[in-house]
């Protein structure tokens, strides 16, 4: 089993002190197609964020020879892609040249399962937060379309307030400290979804009626974990400001 920390530069250091490879959340290709950098990090992997396609004058080559330059120079063992955008002819390229470099070095692409189209060989991540349906026929199908041996688990501790009904699926961001307050004061009933692997409550607002909270703790993200493990999946992504406060009992 492998698992990566993924952690921004400011976290690092207690980070590192538990003992597993990061995931480094310290690069990003700006809107010329150049790598910014954030710290110096070395070794374990190097997370580049696209949060928007480059310009099209930006060319793709450039950016690939400035991230394969930095993954040798760091040692890093590969590269993840956090794209946010829809597939562009950018990406496409970008994708096809680190794929073709890093498999050269011996190192490993990860791009989200939404660009598996784009890379026969790179490896796919996926989140286990989800708000409908079952995670375990979500992961099976995973499985049975890319091979266990191409998938990462991305472990997100999910924590939203849904209002009811709710048709989109998608919820409000719930902090943990709110999440917390509201369970304090209402002192909810909670339960466990065997389909979604997280637990949840509903209460009721007088000014905003019926409400559903879905929520994660370390028991529920290590099911997800040994479901993912009993399908063949080995590799995992941790979001260390995400579990922070629960390593201890995670790691």
């Amino acid at each position: 089993m492998k698992q990566y920390l993924l952690t921004p530069p400011h976290q690092a250091v207690q980070a590192q002190a538990l003992g597993l490879p990061l995931a480094h959340m310290a690069f990003q290709l700006d809107r010329q197609g150049h790598l910014v950098q954030a710290g110096n990090p070395q070794g374990g992997l190097m997370l580049v964020g696209v949060p928007e396609a480059p310009e099209g004058s930006a060319d793709p080559g450039q950016a690939v020879r400035e991230i394969l330059t930095l993954c040798t120079k760091r040692g890093f063992l590969g590269v993840i892609l956090d794209l946010e955008t829809a597939p562009t002819p950018y990406l496409a390229r970008l994708i096809r040249g680190l794929d073709d470099g890093l498999a050269k070095a011996r190192k490993g692409l990860f791009l989200p399962e939404s660009y598996s189209a784009y890379s026969q060989r790179a490896f796919l991540y996926l989140s286990s937060a989800i708000s409908g349906g079952s995670l375990e026929a979500r992961l099976k199908e995973a499985v049975e379309t890319y091979g266990p041996q191409r998938l990462t688990l991305s472990l997100h501790r999910t924590c939203r307030d849904f209002f009811l009904p709710s048709p989109d699926g998608q919820g409000r961001p719930m902090p943990l400290e709110e999440l917390q307050r509201r369970m304090d004061r209402l002192e909810p009933r909670v339960f466990f979804s065997p389909q979604l692997y997280a637990r949840y409550f509903t209460y009721m607002s007088r000014d905003t009626g019926a409400h559903f909270v879905l929520f994660d703790d370390a028991e529920t993200l290590r099911k997800k974990q040994d479901l993912a493990l009993s399908l063949g999946i080995r590799r995992f992504f941790w979001v260390y400001p995400e579990v922070e406060d629960i390593c201890g009992e995670l790691f």
